[in-house]
Order: C-alpha cells, then sequence, then structure tokens
C-alpha cells in the first residue's frame, strides 16, 4: 500500500514539473508578441509642393528667377528701377493676356494675413502657410486689389480662386508690367521686400521653384 502511494506522489510531482516550462514557454511568448506589435517610429514627412498660382507657370519664369541680381543696367525688363537680389520668382504673362484676366491660386493652405496696395507691388496679399514642416509666408505681387474678395484671417485652401493680376504699368501693379511676383518667406512674420541689398540675406527666403508641382 505505501508503494502504490509513494509511486502516485512520484507521478504527480513529475506532472507538476512539466506543467512548469508550459507556462514559461506561454509568458515568453506572449512578451515576444507585445516586442512584436510596439508601434513603429512614424515615417518621416514627404516634402511638400506647392500648386501651381498662375496656369502654365514653370513657361513663365523667363526673366527674373528666384536670387538674380538685378540693376537697372543688366535687368531683362525695361523701364527698371529696382536693384538687389530678387528675393521671389517672376511669372510672366502674353501680350495676348495683357487685356484678358489673368487668374491667381492659392499656392497652398493656409490664412490670409494681409491684403493691401504696397509701393513696387500695387495689389499684394500674403497668406500663412507650412512648407515641408516649416511655417512660411506666401506673398502675391502685382494682383488687382479689388478682385481679391477674401478678407484678412479667411482661411484658404490650395488651389482656391484669389483674384486677378492687375493691369499693366498701372496703379494696379504700381507702374510695373503685368507679372505675379511670389515669393516665400521663412517664418510666420511678413515680409514685403522685393529685393534684398546682401546676397547673405536670401537664405530667410525660399526658391519656389523648388517647391511648384
Amino acid at each position: 500500500m505505501k508503494k502504490i502511494i509513494f509511486i502516485f506522489i512520484l507521478v504527480g510531482l513529475a506532472a507538476g514539473c512539466q506543467k512548469t516550462p508550459a507556462t514559461n514557454v506561454q509568458s515568453n511568448n506572449q512578451n515576444a508578441s507585445t516586442t512584436t506589435n510596439t508601434p513603429a517610429s512614424p515615417a518621416p514627412a514627404t516634402t511638400a509642393k506647392l500648386s501651381m498660382p498662375i496656369a502654365n507657370g514653370l513657361g513663365r519664369i523667363t526673366k527674373k528667377p528666384f536670387g538674380i541680381y538685378i540693376t537697372p543696367q543688366n535687368s531683362p525688363v525695361s523701364p527698371e528701377k529696382f536693384k538687389g537680389y530678387h528675393t521671389g520668382t517672376d511669372f510672366e504673362t502674353t501680350v495676348e493676356e495683357q487685356d484678358a484676366d489673368v487668374a491667381i491660386s492659392a499656392a497652398c493652405d493656409g490664412e490670409l494675413l494681409l491684403k493691401k496696395y504696397a509701393t513696387g507691388y500695387g495689389g499684394v496679399m500674403v497668406q500663412s502657410c507650412v512648407l515641408n514642416g516649416e511655417n512660411v509666408t506666401v506673398l502675391y505681387g502685382h494682383l488687382k486689389l479689388a478682385s481679391i474678395t477674401l478678407k484678412v484671417g479667411d482661411s484658404i485652401v490650395a488651389g482656391q480662386n484669389l483674384g486677378i493680376l492687375g493691369k499693366g504699368y498701372s496703379t494696379e501693379t504700381d507702374g510695373e508690367r503685368k507679372h505675379l511676383h511670389l515669393s516665400i518667406h521663412k517664418g510666420t512674420g511678413v515680409v514685403l521686400l522685393g529685393y534684398t541689398q546682401n546676397k547673405a540675406d536670401l537664405s530667410s527666403w525660399l526658391n519656389a521653384e523648388d517647391y511648384l508641382k
């Protein structure tokens, strides 16, 4: 009788020993599962692109690209009253467009920060924008101010119609030819400079051609 009881005890101990590894394996599997399911780091944001603000935009950049040094003596346009490094990109108009409405649309999402008449531009508007994760302001120069129905503080969506270009050599463009001056300034401040006298200062602006699509 004692031998039978002893055998039962041995069998019970053996069974208990077999359960322990099974429990440990399940625990280890759970840990492995937790590690496997840990969310990976977010993928880097893709570089943002600007919507083209004017039809056939890239084909219009023929006279004053970003960063070109302009003087009345070397300027590709005449007459020329400015001197310095160009902080924006100029989009020219054709002969056929001089008496036609040329629509301008928003290059990105943002808020209208400024809409006014300014020396050197005529009608000008500035909007906020986040470009490639960086706060910037986008300036549209030489617009017909009366065609801009948006109010300061209004939200703007990329591709939204903003207005039309002002008439060339009139007060609508402050005496300039009919064209769009587009500039992108880093930060949230509104800067109206169309030219800077120091080349190093161009680092405060971005070249629109690098971001247009």
